[in-house]
């Protein structure tokens, strides 16, 4: 009895001097309907698909070796400190939010499971080798689409200055840091929102028990005033090699654009197809035609360029017809010229799709598109939107093959509904993009994969599809 009475009060001690009288008292959130938290939450309609990073299963591997070698607390039982931990506090948060959370070991294996979002967990952490140094946690989580497009990366960081030198002392306290800015992040998150809801969110009558509404039926005016098209094709240039199909494949665009309802296709072709015409219309005349309920498409076909700056940024250029390939800044049209027309064209959706291939491109974010609902589309289509797709990236060619180049090719089967993925007769920009680029990385045995993602704005460039008959 007196032994078991010496060794309480050894522990008692012990807590005393390690300044630390066991784990925090957390406090769980309740869960509020509308916010991500919670079985009511938008996230609550998704299957999760969780990756350990090999930065993580490295740092599993670290803290195991560490806690081998003997950096233990005075008192085993005051934290408990594996990778056993991290994961548990993972898998607390995301089971809390998520329909379902199933581990993969690689994000191939998360697709082909069909998850609806897959989680790419990144974790680091570092052990103090002397008294003053910081424990320190960073994670991040990466969360994809099913075609591995990045929705949003939630990072969470966490640091202590413990007075011992042990692995255990200030771990929690930096664990815990790094997993509440973690979750704070994904709890704020509007793109993981705005996926979520976009996916699976019912219509008002679907949730009151009634039968969900039918999409209504689009016409081509349905959601813009007008719609105006500016195409651009160049094969002769003055000084740059000359292109075979370039001029046809605008042709080709003008009279897709025209048949699905453009109400104005003005086409630059050639010789026409100076820097000066092109930055005239682009940048002078048309936000002087262009309404704030108007749709614009920007088609160039031709070559693009791209220029390493002195800072090691990349700069894409367009190379209009007077271009020259050794004076990039005053004969072509850079990314921010079309970043500065964006801003001057009053209209609330503008398309960029260019058959040339060239980085630089600056996209804020490219989120994969999922099945849509009638409210979700004017929704999408009521907020501002510039988006953008390219033919290809840095040091590829675009591929010409039977009259076109491949990427037109491709371009025009999507208008013509093969990239509806959801077949809700709309095709929406991100859905162009999703398609293309497999498609065209594909049929040109990955020597061209299409870029696409979004210069400004919330929205989405959307075209309707005629229905199959």
């Amino acid at each position: 009895m007196s032994i078991q009475r010496s060794y309480f009060v050894i522990g008692i001690a012990c807590l005393f001097l390690c300044g630390c009288l066991g784990a925090p008292s957390y406090v769980e959130r309740v869960a509020v309907p509308g916010e991500v938290y919670g079985q009511k939450g938008p996230l609550s309609t998704l299957r999760l698909g969780l990756v350990y990073t090999e930065n993580t299963q490295q740092a599993f591997q670290y803290m195991k070796k560490h806690m081998t070698h003997g950096h233990r607390a005075i008192v085993p039982f005051l934290e408990r400190v594996d990778a056993g931990r991290v994961k548990e506090s993972l898998d607390k948060i995301v089971q809390a939010r998520f329909k379902g959370v199933t581990p993969f070991g690689s994000f191939e294996e998360a697709v082909k499971a069909d998850m609806d979002m897959v989680l790419a967990f990144d974790y680091r952490c570092t052990v103090i080798q002397k008294p003053g140094q910081d424990t320190t946690v960073e994670m991040a989580g990466t969360f994809m689409n099913r075609q591995g497009r990045i929705i949003d990366v939630v990072k969470g960081k966490g640091l202590s200055t413990p007075a011992y030198v042990s692995f255990t002392y200030g771990f929690g306290e930096a664990l815990d840091a790094a997993f509440e800015q973690f979750t704070n992040g994904l709890d704020k998150s509007s793109a993981v929102i705005a996926f979520a809801e976009r996916r699976s969110v019912p219509v008002a009558s679907a949730a009151a028990g009634g039968a969900p509404d039918k999409p209504a039926k689009l016409h081509a005016g349905s959601f813009y005033h007008k719609s105006w098209a500016i195409v651009v094709g160049i094969n002769k240039y003055n000084v740059c090699p000359p292109l075979e199909y370039a001029v046809s494949d605008a042709q080709a665009v003008a009279k897709k654009l025209r048949e699905i309802g453009f109400d104005d296709v003005i086409e630059i072709l050639d010789k026409e197809a100076t820097r000066e015409r092109i930055l005239t219309v682009l940048g002078s005349e048309l936000p002087k035609k262009a309404g704030p309920d108007d749709r614009v498409l920007i088609f160039f076909a031709g070559h693009g360029q791209t220029e390493t700056l002195p800072d090691g940024k990349e700069q894409g250029y367009l190379i209009p017809v007077d271009g020259d390939l050794s004076n990039y800044f005053t004969t072509a049209i850079s990314m921010q010229q079309v970043r500065e027309i964006s801003e001057r064209v009053p209209a609330k959706h503008i398309l960029y799709v260019m058959d040339a291939c060239y980085s630089g491109q600056g996209f804020t974010r490219a989120i994969g598109v999922e099945p849509a609902i009638n409210g979700y589309l004017h929704k999408i289509t009521s907020l501002r939107s510039v988006q953008m797709i390219t033919a290809g990236g840095k040091k590829e060619q675009a591929v010409e093959v039977q009259g076109h180049g491949l990427f037109t090719q491709y371009f025009l089967r999507g208008l013509d509904g093969e990239a509806d993925r959801d077949n809700d007769l709309v095709v929406t920009a991100s859905e162009l993009g999703a398609y293309l680029m497999p498609q065209v990385s594909r049929a040109s045995g990955n020597l061209q994969t299409p870029q696409y993602g979004r210069l400004d704005g919330e929205g989405e460039v959307v075209f309707t599809v005629p229905p199959k008959e």
